[in-house]
């Protein structure tokens, strides 16, 4: 029997005794238009992953050796992007499986979950005895992205319904090939959990890399422009710009937003408001923020004649 069963075996005597608890897309670009919209996926890239199929555990309620338990699984791992994607998982599922399969990220495997999202059976191969690795596909959990803290420990943690015979096979390694981090079970519904110290599911993570934005405003005619200039190391993916104008005799013009699929490090987008017209004080305001962008703000007073927005700080 490979280690990875053998491993299986052995936690589930554990945990039936005790559990322990664990606690522009070119430089200079000018955008004038007042929406300007542009369908994107960001290039995410492969950050933390295991690949090395040893064998396979159920994760749901099944007679494993003549013991019945509802196993969940965990995997712990180090990110080193700080932008996390979307990760998967080499599976299957039972031809009798009807639940979900759920798929958490969390800090602590007891607390609440960062990030979720469920996953229907029909997206997984069905093998209704132990299978080999080529019945198992790896299979996508994309959920909403996630700020992580580069170097620190997270959770993957992955379950499904309660039910008799309602499992997923998920594969892994019974030695401990994944230096930054290891497997977790649980039989409570994730109350408590062991640590698998010599085991590590086949996985992958992907993430982006944080970079950060610059803004510069102008006054001018006609109207008022705003640079936005990339001065970190990595692409930023999927910008949004939101402009407001406010205050003043404003008679024309007061929201605008822009999108931008990519702007590359060094590389700037000029987004201009176009003609506004107005008279007195006015008050600008800029949003802007990016898949791997927190976002960033900037306000400025100015005052309108006509076309004319002068810039007073």
């Amino acid at each position: 029997m490979k280690k990875l069963l053998s491993c299986i075996i052995i936690s589930i005597i554990v945990l039936g005794g005790l559990g322990a608890a664990v606690t522009a897309t070119h430089q200079n670009q000018v955008y004038t238009e007042k929406n300007i919209s542009s369908v994107s996926r960001y290039v995410d890239e492969l950050d933390q992953s295991m690949t090395d199929y040893d064998g396979s555990l159920p994760v749901g309620r099944t007679n494993i050796f003549g013991y019945y338990a509802n196993l969940s699984i965990a995997q712990s791992f180090t990110p080193q992007m700080e932008v996390l994607t979307r990760t998967l998982f080499l599976m299957a599922r039972n031809s009798s499986t009807a639940a979900p399969c759920f798929l958490a990220i969390r800090e602590n495997l007891t607390e609440t979950d960062l990030a979720r999202v469920t996953v229907e059976p029909s997206e997984f191969p069905i093998v209704n005895a132990t299978p080999t690795e080529e019945q198992l596909a790896w299979i996508e959990f994309n959920f909403d992205d996630l700020w992580v803290t580069p170097g620190q420990t997270y959770y993957i943690v992955i379950y499904t319904a309660n039910t008799t015979e309602n499992y997923y096979w998920i594969s892994g390694n019974g030695t401990n090939i994944y230096q930054n981090g290891t497997v977790l079970l649980s039989i409570d519904n994730g109350n408590t959990w062991s640590e698998l110290i010599d085991a590590d599911g086949c996985f992958k993570t992907y993430g982006l890399h944080e970079t950060f934005l610059q803004i510069t405003m102008k006054g001018g005619f006609p109207g008022a422009s705003f640079v936005i200039k990339n001065v970190g190391n990595y692409t930023a993916w999927d910008v949004t710009v939101n402009n407001t104008i406010s205050g003043g005799l404003v008679l024309i013009g007061r929201h605008f937003t822009s999108t931008i699929s990519e702007l590359r490090p060094g590389e700037e987008m000029i987004l201009r408001t176009g003609f506004i017209i107005g008279f007195g004080k006015i008050s600008l305001s800029l949003r802007v923020s990016a898949a791997n962008v927190k976002e960033i703000s900037s306000q400025a007073t100015a005052t309108i004649l006509l076309f004319f927005i002068i810039i007073l700080q």
